[in-house]
């Protein structure tokens, strides 16, 4: 056949419609749960896998995103 549909736009609302229930964005006044702090045993793993890495900020950046998956994947 032709080309019926020339273009889809998708985009994303509340799940109650356009006008009826507007999203509300604002701070509810609750504190995000706390940030789990690594163990010592997860900080000296991301320490020994990153400890090849040249550049002192990349094997900063690299070694605490290895502590947040470890404590990710620990939990």
């Amino acid at each position: 056949g032709y080309n019926a549909i020339a273009r889809i736009r998708i985009t994303q609302t509340a799940a109650t419609g356009f006008a009826e229930g507007q999203a509300s964005f604002a701070y509810d006044g609750h504190a995000r749960p706390a940030k789990p702090t690594p163990t010592p045993a997860i900080k000296n793993e991301a320490r020994s896998v990153t400890q090849d890495v040249g550049d002192d900020s990349l094997r900063a950046a690299l070694e605490s995103l290895a502590q947040n998956v470890l404590t990710k994947t620990q939990q």
